[in-house]
């Protein structure tokens, strides 16, 4: 027992020497400790306000790239590109102002595509961690959105041919004014569904056998005033007025012309050419050639391919006048009905004989602007009253040729003369649309249309000989509309008027339309409007915004 009492005391003894050295290494250790527990607070409540710095700057760019996604800019590439940075800088200075904790640095805009990338800095200048040489801390933050197209550009192109006269049985009114009420609508829809007019843009293209440019061509508004472009200045005629005629706004005027024109190439057409007298700007010579403005009376196969389904042509273009080119000795009134022999109505005819006395005469037709579409295009707009009342005006009259609709209705979305109001091909901000509708078959006018006098082209409906037809041109012009350059969408529908549209005619409308989905069978008004309200709540729903 006194044994193990002993080492009892001898335990205890050591047991207070070991805890007296460990309290001294633990005093030691944690002296060693409390600097770098003070730095760790520091760094954490300095990281901490640097994570609020980047989460409010990561806000204010994603309000600001989605404020640019949504957003459309007018101008070229330069305009664009300076409109879209100052957006970037007005919606970041607004979601993080200069009082905030934090300085947004180097913002950058890239647009790759569809895709808009914004990205930033911002520098933290710390609070604790300075103490220990770390005086600023840098955060960086970017957003990457879909590009949203908040602007529609849309050409209506519709048919205005005589057939739509027609009232079929048990039918309310005739199709011209169904296909008003159903273009009303469409108009209705897209204004209804736009935040704002200025992101609706609608042009109006009627068509028969050829397309009514009205004074647009003289370098006029419809009232007469200057048509300038989308800078504000003067557009340049692109229309040949010749001397000794004169526009008039009556269609059946028996000597003015009512805004038709012809197509054109530029090939052989020389500015200086002298125009036949009497011959209402039909016929033009330079020297002894009668190949002034292109088209050659002394040849039968005139053609103005590719410019007529092509739209980098920019004109001029010759006036429409409906009539007929006879050879010497020959005489007007044999003509058929709707010629005579007036000196008024031939050009270079003999008064006593009534005989043409040139190599070539022209035969104005009792009413020289027969077949021309009682309505006028429409450049782009948005005003909507303006819109409404051209589609009020448009008439039933003349026969189908849907591709002079089709390259008119390319020329007027195009921002390259002779219209300009469409925006660039290349705009990241508007999408445009077409719209072309028909109720027949193409038809070439045995006597003239806008491939002037009939007996002077070998023009057909379909392709023969090597060469295309009136189908084969649409479908042209389609495929140029649909390109990677221009990406214009194209809807087209077909509606059953007096007669029924042929499979193949059909087939070319459908293959027109950018994708099948985007081609409309109407059988009748019921379903014409339907046409058109599904094709405006579609183009709305996917690039406007309201």
């Amino acid at each position: 027992m006194p044994q193990n009492r002993g080492l009892m005391i001898l335990f205890s003894s050591l047991w207070r020497r070991w805890a007296a050295l460990e309290q001294a290494s633990i005093a030691v250790y944690v002296g060693f400790m409390i600097p770098a527990l003070i730095s760790a607070i520091a760094l954490s409540v300095d990281l901490s306000q640097a994570y609020l710095v980047r989460e409010r700057l990561s806000r204010a760019i994603d309000a600001a790239a989605l404020a640019v996604a949504g957003s459309s800019f007018a101008g070229d590439a330069e305009a664009q590109e300076a409109a879209i940075n100052k957006r970037v800088q007005d919606f970041i200075k607004a979601n993080y102002p200069e009082e905030k904790i934090g300085a947004a640095l180097n913002i950058k805009v890239e647009v790759n595509g569809d895709d808009i990338t914004v990205s930033a800095d911002a520098e933290y200048h710390t609070f604790f961690m300075n103490a220990i040489g770390i005086n600023v801390m840098s955060v960086s933050a970017s957003a990457t959105v879909r590009k949203q197209v908040k602007g529609v550009e849309a050409i209506l192109v519709l048919d205005n041919t005589g057939s739509m006269d027609y009232k079929p049985s048990g039918a309310p009114k005739k199709n011209i004014e169904a296909l008003k009420d159903a273009a009303n609508l469409f108009v209705t829809i897209m204004y209804n569904k736009a935040q704002s007019p200025e992101d609706v843009r609608i042009g109006l293209v009627p068509y028969a056998n050829a397309v009514r440019i009205g004074r647009y061509g003289l370098g006029q508004l419809p009232d007469g005033s200057p048509y300038l472009d989308r800078d504000g200045d003067p557009v340049d005629p692109f229309v040949t007025l010749p001397a000794g005629v004169s526009y008039t706004t009556s269609a059946t005027n028996a000597t003015g012309w009512n805004g038709c024109v012809v197509e054109h190439k530029p090939q052989n057409y020389n500015s200086n050419a002298t125009h036949v007298a009497g011959s209402y700007g039909q016929l033009w010579k330079v020297g002894n050639s009668w190949n002034g403005h292109g088209w050659n009376p002394a040849v039968g196969n005139n053609d103005p391919s590719p410019q007529d389904y092509l739209d980098d042509y920019e004109g001029p273009w010759d006036i429409y006048m409906f009539g007929k080119i006879i050879a010497q000795n020959s005489k007007c009134s044999d003509q058929g009905t709707g010629y005579s022999n007036s000196a008024a109505n031939c050009s270079s005819c003999l008064g006593s004989s009534s005989r043409c006395n040139a190599t070539y005469c022209y035969c104005k037709y009792t009413e020289p602007n027969n077949s021309c579409p009682r309505a006028s295009v429409l450049p782009l707009t948005n005003d909507r009253d303006t819109l409404t009342a051209a589609i009020n005006n448009m008439q039933a009259h003349g026969n189908t040729q849907g591709n002079a609709g089709m390259i008119w209705g390319s020329r007027l979305i195009s921002p390259e003369p002779p219209f300009t109001e469409g925006a660039p091909w290349d705009s990241e901000y508007w999408q445009k649309a077409i719209i072309m509708m028909t109720d027949g078959d193409n038809t070439m006018d045995g006597t003239y249309s806008n491939y002037w006098v009939s007996a002077k082209n070998d023009i057909n409906v379909n392709t023969s000989g090597g060469v295309d037809g009136l189908n084969q041109r649409f479908a042209d012009t389609c495929d140029d509309l649909k390109s990677e350059n221009k990406d214009v969408l194209i809807y087209t529908i077909v509606f059953r008027s007096q007669t029924a549209v042929s499979a193949a005619n059909k087939a070319y409308y459908r293959d027109c339309a950018t994708q099948p989905s985007m081609y409309y069978d109407a059988p009748d008004q019921e379903s014409l409007q339907q046409a058109f309200e599904n094709i405006a709540r579609e183009l709305s729903n996917l690039h406007l915004t309201k």
